[in-house]
């Protein structure tokens, strides 16, 4: 998912690439699919994030992979290697030190599924509009913005209403889909855009576009909210979001917007691996259909104490990856009923042990090897030697919690407490000794994993 605030900010301005982009991007993804030989026990080089001091990483020199210029493919069977934030520390075992590992294959009874009932009528644009942004966002708007032309000019008569802002909103969303190169290109006689310039004339477009705002700025400064200026529209937003009935599987990774203003200091983010590499990051929770649920606006250290969702003491004490997927869990309607699926800058045996005893909500994700204890596998290593077959595996519980190893073209490891490893699963590869494709096993797991992860960031992304 991308949105483009091109039209609202204006014309974009030249950037510059960091000459290190890992200086400010803690979530870069590598296509591990291009080498067959790279070295199975890599782990990438973390970066800091220079937004973020009280969640630094440690800085300890790793092993360096073969890079590889092709586009990434979304399916673990390429494996994926999210770099995050703390990806390289060690697991955090105070709540499960030293599990009790059995060679068994868990048996979690299905999810069901969730109802899509017909509507009782077809909704027209404008409708759909006022669901997720009711006409009390658009009156707070009008109240905000009218204060704010006071508090810079108590002199001015000027006012703004409900009809001018929802135009305001509607130019802009038009703008979105019809793009300019410059903002004046549409009042300009020679590419004059009718329902843009017949709406709003472009001074007022940009007084209204100067001057719009969502919250008090005589208590800005006194707020640790780094986001304190949209706060109460993305509340109101968050709010809609959640009334619409969520599927039974959720998916939780980051999402882009984009721009590449320079109004927002370092809360804009670069990262190198994402469709759209420039923007503010956000870590949302969505359904299997695309639509998202939630969301947290990354900010650095004060990202969770601004969050609307509190998390308890023990819980704040988490590392990032962690509490970012616990504050997102607390605003699912049936945790009993729902499993999340993430990747493996979330994924930790400790997380899944967490959501499963004090959430009762199930888990899927990939995961780093110094992040699942010490389980009774064949080490990433062993399985990745060249004498080792392609679809090889390797897999035990404790507690209900599974943890999966196995060999595509890289070695993956899996954590889950939903799916287990049998029934096989026969899926097609390219043999590079052989120079053909062949069936090869895939735990079940996986295949779930594969069907469900790269479905929700493909939706998201488009």
């Amino acid at each position: 998912m991308s949105i483009s605030l091109t039209s609202f900010y204006g014309q974009n301005r030249k950037v510059i690439v960091p000459t290190n982009p890992a200086g400010s991007d803690d979530d870069q993804e590598l296509d591990l699919s291009a080498d067959d030989d790279a070295d199975p026990d890599f782990e990438p080089v973390l970066s800091q994030d220079s937004s973020s001091e009280d969640e630094l990483r440690p800085s300890h020199q790793l092993k360096r992979q073969k890079a590889s210029s092709q586009t990434r493919n979304l399916a673990i069977a390429d494996v994926e290697d999210d770099s995050g934030e703390d990806g390289s520390d060690q697991e955090n075992t105070t709540s499960a030190s030293s599990p009790s590992w059995e060679k068994n294959d868990i048996y979690p009874p299905p999810l069901p599924e969730k109802p899509y009932p017909q509507p009782d009528h077809i909704s027209t644009p404008y409708e759909y509009f006022l669901k997720l942004f009711p006409l009390e966002v658009i009156d707070h708007i009008v109240y905000q913005t009218n204060l704010y032309v006071k508090q810079i000019d108590i002199n001015t008569s000027f006012a703004t209403n409900r009809d001018e802002i929802m135009n305001f909103i509607g130019i802009l969303l038009y703008m979105g889909v019809c793009e300019l190169p410059s903002l004046e290109d549409y009042w300009a006689n020679e590419t004059r855009v009718p329902q843009v310039a017949n709406v709003m004339s472009s001074k007022q477009f940009k007084y209204l576009r100067r001057h719009i705002h969502f919250n008090d700025n005589e208590f800005a400064e006194e707020s640790d909210d780094r986001f304190y200026k949209i706060r109460p529209m993305f509340n109101f937003i968050r709010k809609t979001f959640q009334q619409v009935p969520p599927s039974t599987k959720q998916s939780i990774d980051e999402v882009m917007v984009g721009y590449k203003g320079t109004r927002a200091g370092n809360l804009r983010q670069y990262i190198k691996s994402k469709p759209t590499k420039w923007g503010f990051k956000l870590y949302c929770r969505a359904s299997d259909d695309g639509f998202i649920h939630d969301i947290i606006l990354y900010q650095g250290g004060t990202t969770f104490t601004a969050h609307p969702v509190s998390l308890t003491q023990a819980e704040s004490s988490e590392k990032i990856s962690t509490k970012v997927v616990l504050t997102l869990a607390k605003t699912i309607t049936s945790t009993t009923t729902s499993s999340i699926y993430a990747d493996n800058f979330f994924t930790s045996l400790h997380l899944a042990n967490m959501l499963k005893k004090h959430y009762n909500c199930r888990y899927t994700g990939t995961a780093r090897e110094n992040r699942v204890g010490r389980p009774p596998l064949m080490s990433p290593k062993d399985m990745g030697n060249t004498k080792t077959k392609r679809g090889c595996f390797d897999y035990c519980s404790s507690n209900g919690i599974l943890v999966v190893r196995w060999k595509d073209n890289k070695v993956v490891t899996l954590v889950t407490n939903d799916k287990g490893v049998f029934p096989l699963k026969k899926i097609q590869r390219y043999i590079k000794e052989k120079k053909k494709k062949e069936e090869v096993d895939c735990p079940l797991v996986v295949s779930e994993y594969n069907a469900h992860i790269a479905r929700l960031r493909q939706q998201r992304h488009n």
